[in-house]
C-alpha cells in the first residue's frame, strides 16, 4: 500500500491497531500525511523544469529486481552506464550499475504493523542513501495522501537531506499513459508502469526494460540454488506483458521506441527484444 499535507503528527507505534477496516486505513494514511507535511522542510524539491535537464541521453534503461541481471557481463554493465537509468523499489540493493533516478514507491511488509514496516523501509532507506552506485541518483517519491511508504520516509527524515528529491503523484487504475508529469504517473499494475511512463515524459527516445522477467519471482541477490518463487510467474505478467504491448505501439506513433533486455521474459511475446 502507499498515499499527501495538516496537522497532528504521531509516533508510528501508537497506531491503534483495535481500529477495523477503512477507519484503520485512514488513520494511517492521515499519520503519515500529518508526518509528512512538517518533514518535508528538510528537504529540496526539485521542480519538473529542472528534472528535465536531468537527462543526459536518448536511451534509459530502467531496471527492476529480476534474477537475470545476474547473467550480464562486465561489459554489458559498462555498455548499460554510457547511457541513463532509473530504478524502482529493492532495485537498490544492487551493485551493477550507476542509477540516476530511483523510485520509492512499494517496499513490501504490512504498513499497519510498526514491527513490520519500521526495519523494511529503515534498511530501504539505508541502502538508498549508503550505497555507491546511488550517489548521484535522484530519490524519485510518490507523494499524496495515500503515498504511505514516500509519507514516512520523508517524514521521519530517513532519505538523506542533502540530496534533492522529486515528488509525483500515481495515477491509480490508470492504464494508458499520462501525459502530463504535473498531473501524475500511471499506475496501471506496478511501479514499473509508472517508471517507463515517466521515460516516456522525460523525452528519452528509446527505453529499454531490464531485470523484468516475469516467468518467476527470483530475484538478483537470491541464491542460484534457492527455490523461493521459481515455480510461479508474477501474478500480474498477463496483464503487464499485454499492457506494455499497448504502450510500446502508443510511443511509436510519437518517436519513442520501448524494448526488453532479455530475450526471455515474457515481455518479449509483445515488446521488441533489445539488440
Amino acid at each position: 500500500m502507499n498515499g499527501s499535507e495538516a496537522a497532528a503528527p504521531g509516533a508510528a507505534d501508537e497506531i491503534d491497531r483495535g481500529v477495523p477496516g477503512r477507519s484503520q486505513v485512514f488513520g494511517v494514511r492521515l499519520q503519515a500525511w500529518s508526518r509528512f507535511l512538517i518533514g518535508r522542510r528538510r528537504y529540496r524539491r526539485l521542480p519538473s523544469g529542472e528534472l528535465l535537464q536531468r537527462r543526459n541521453s536518448d536511451t534509459v534503461f530502467i531496471f527492476g529486481s529480476g534474477s537475470s541481471l545476474n547473467d550480464l557481463s562486465d561489459q554489458q554493465w559498462r555498455d548499460v552506464e554510457r547511457h541513463d537509468t532509473i530504478g524502482f523499489n529493492w532495485f537498490v540493493r544492487q551493485q551493477f550499475v550507476r542509477c540516476d533516478f530511483h523510485f520509492l514507491r512499494e517496499i513490501g511488509g504490512d504498513d499497519f504493523d510498526p514491527k513490520s514496516w519500521t526495519p523494511r523501509l529503515r534498511r530501504y532507506c539505508e541502502l538508498l542513501a549508503g550505497n555507491p552506485h546511488f550517489a548521484s541518483a535522484i530519490p524519485m517519491v510518490q507523494t499524496g495522501f495515500r503515498a504511505i511508504n514516500g509519507n514516512r520516509a520523508i517524514g521521519y527524515g530517513l532519505l538523506p537531506v542533502e540530496r534533492p528529491l522529486f515528488l509525483w503523484r500515481s495515477l491509480v487504475g490508470r492504464y494508458e499513459p499520462s501525459w502530463s508529469l504535473e498531473r501524475g504517473l500511471a499506475h496501471a499494475h506496478g511501479t514499473l508502469h509508472e517508471c517507463v511512463n515517466f521515460a516516456f515524459l522525460m523525452g528519452w527516445r528509446t527505453i529499454v526494460l531490464a531485470g523484468i522477467d516475469l516467468y518467476d519471482r527470483r530475484y538478483f541477490w537470491m541464491h542460484a540454488d534457492d527455490p523461493s518463487g521459481a515455480a510461479q510467474s508474477h501474478r500480474t505478467a498477463d496483464t503487464v506483458v499485454h499492457l506494455m504491448g499497448e504502450w510500446a505501439r502508443a510511443f511509436e506513433t510519437r518517436g519513442t521506441r520501448l524494448y526488453v533486455y532479455n530475450p526471455r521474459s515474457l515481455l518479449a511475446r509483445t515488446v521488441p527484444v533489445w539488440r
